[in-house]
């Protein structure tokens, strides 16, 4: 009887080793996760702090825009300071990163700071967009809009991390004091002025010449399926605007554009998906975070419901990826042509469609919204479950620490 008892009691032991064994490999091959789900997660975490700053900008731009599209604003004076306002937190918007990805990674929030707003620098800017004194050095020429897309400030500050650690093994005060600085300033900036943002620009031209011969000479459907599907990964490069020029002339020579529309699909879809992950999720607090967001991404604030839901829960954002392609290929196919471009890319460029193209614009945008938000409802995605935490977090969004990610049936 006791040896049973024994036996019974060493197999439990035994049983309760291997489940830990188990255990720890799992929590092992969940910290090994590919590299996507990670960048994901990191860019996510980036984002997630700056999401109050960017719905209160956001909300106030669609106030600004709804002035100016009732012709309200000639009437209020204060019209001009309400646009300055909500544009100041997307025209910082690289510096508010770099500062979040920096305490992110434990580094210095102000040498982050720094590296986020080198191309705001009005000297250097001049000086980059005349382009005469850095010629005369044989040095790349960066324009300073593609110096600050979110993806080489990532870079840069995730470099300037690593310098910073590596050189905080030193215990002396000096060092860490006058040297780290100096020497992580002096090997960044240079980086990304003559070697990343050189590298980035020639790359935006380069996809900008490729997009023209396909929207005008190639096949526009083609050309609407890509630029609809890839728009949210060149906002994210800082590239998605390199097609203005391109929209600007066609406006002005022919009075109406192939474009734009596209990028009203894009941003159609990122909202659908949101949506989708609103009536998915079980969690209260992602429900009014995905249902915000994408109420502004339908009005065309995109970052708000691209950064803070759908890169978050990565599989909507794929699934925005796929709305946008087929909305922008169906505005191609039907030729659904703007004939002025809106500041805000949502539902308020409808007025500015051509009279024969507007039904088409209408049934891509409800095209573009319904598949991204379709294919994210039955896709699934790794829910947030609430936890009963001692309060909410300040800006009422919530954080890792009152959350626990667990994954939905369907995911």
């Amino acid at each position: 009887m006791n040896q049973d008892l024994l036996s019974k009691e060493t197999s439990l032991q035994v049983g309760g080793e291997d489940q830990q064994e188990l255990s720890s490999s799992t929590r092992r091959a969940g910290t090994a996760r590919n590299p996507i789900s990670r960048l994901f997660d990191f860019i996510s975490g980036v984002f997630t702090p700056i999401l109050p700053a960017l719905i209160g900008a956001g909300i106030i731009q669609v106030i600004a825009s709804v002035l100016l599209y009732l012709d309200l604003h000639s009437n209020f004076k204060i019209f001009t300071i309400v646009m300055y306002i909500g544009g100041l937190v997307f025209y910082l918007l690289p510096i508010l990163v770099a500062v979040s990805a920096a305490k992110k990674l434990g580094s210095n929030i102000f040498i982050a700071a720094v590296i986020g707003g080198c191309s705001f620098f009005p000297g250097l800017t001049e000086m980059l967009k005349s382009a005469k004194e850095i010629s005369s050095t044989s040095l790349p020429v960066a324009e300073p809009r593609y110096i600050s897309s979110f993806i080489l400030i990532l870079i840069a500050v995730w470099l300037a991390a690593k310098i910073e650690q590596g050189l905080g093994k030193f215990s002396r005060y000096a060092i860490k004091l006058i040297i780290v600085p100096t020497l992580t300033l002096m090997i960044i900036m240079p980086l990304l002025l003559f070697v990343f943002g050189p590298l980035w620009t020639k790359l935006a031209h380069t996809l900008s010449e490729e997009f023209s011969s396909m929207f005008f000479f190639n096949g526009e459907v083609v050309a609407g399926l890509l630029f609809g599907g890839t728009l949210p990964l060149l906002q994210f490069t800082g590239m998605q605007y390199m097609m203005i020029n391109d929209m600007l002339e066609s406006i002005a020579a022919m009075g109406y554009d192939y474009i734009a529309p596209v990028i009203v699909a894009a941003v159609m879809a990122q909202a659908g998906a949101a949506f989708g992950v609103c009536i998915k999720s079980k969690n209260a607090k992602v429900k009014v975070l995905a249902a915000s967001t994408g109420f502004l991404a339908l009005l065309g604030i995109l970052e708000p419901a691209m950064y803070g839901v759908n890169v978050r829960f990565k599989k909507p954002f794929f699934a925005a990826l796929i709305g946008g392609a087929i909305g922008g290929a169906f505005m191609c196919f039907f030729e659904t042509a703007l004939t002025a471009l809106s500041g805000l890319f949502g539902l308020m460029t409808l007025p500015l469609y051509t009279d024969s193209t507007l039904v088409y614009a209408v049934l891509g945008i409800v095209i573009s919204f319904v598949t991204a938000g379709v294919i994210t409802y039955f896709m699934g995605f790794a829910d947030e479950q609430e936890e009963h935490s001692k309060g909410a977090t300040a800006s009422g969004i919530s954080t890792a620490s009152d959350l626990v990610v667990e994954k939905s049936a369907n995911s």
